[in-house]
């Protein structure tokens, strides 16, 4: 279930929104993906165009195989999330294809559609910097660069001191 920041991030048309996957030697891919939204039952989905992208290739390897894809979600507040997930669904015909089809023209003139590909998401994290920096710092406080620890030692003797 994916956290009511990124539903909304998801809901804004303003979100940039990036999609990877690999190839079959393993190098990612990335693609962004404007048609990328929340599907009802809580899974993701994107209108591939282009039938012979590698990017499509890839992401029926991604089916057959097994693999994860990842997305990026950035936000006009720079606010950044990654969710991780697997291709459940390649959509290429009946009513919801058609849907989309019809949707696509209508949206961008006189293309085909692909594919509707779904991608169950199974894991996600806010990737803000800040926000980062803080939950790495806490979970590791002895990671630091030299300077920043002596800093830190400085400011205990002072304490201790007095």
């Amino acid at each position: 279930m994916l956290s009511a920041d990124v539903k909304r991030a998801l809901d804004d048309p303003e979100t940039v929104r990036v999609v990877s996957n690999t190839d079959p030697d393993g190098v990612p891919h990335l693609a962004f993906k404007d048609s990328l939204r929340l599907r009802e039952d809580g899974n993701l989905e994107y209108e591939e165009i282009i039938e012979s992208s590698d990017f499509n290739k890839n992401m029926t390897y991604s089916i057959w195989f097994d693999r994860s894809v990842a997305i990026v979600l950035l936000t006009k507040d720079r606010r950044s999330f990654l969710i991780k997930g697997r291709v459940s669904r390649a959509i290429i015909s009946g009513r919801e294809f058609r849907d989309h089809y019809v949707a696509v023209r209508q949206r961008l003139g006189d293309v085909d559609l692909s594919t509707v590909w779904v991608i169950e998401p199974a894991f996600e994290r806010e990737e803000t910097l800040e926000k980062r920096r803080v939950e790495e710092e806490g979970a590791h406080p002895l990671l630091r660069h030299i300077d920043r620890l002596a800093q830190h030692r400085d400011q205990f003797d002072k304490l201790k001191g007095e």
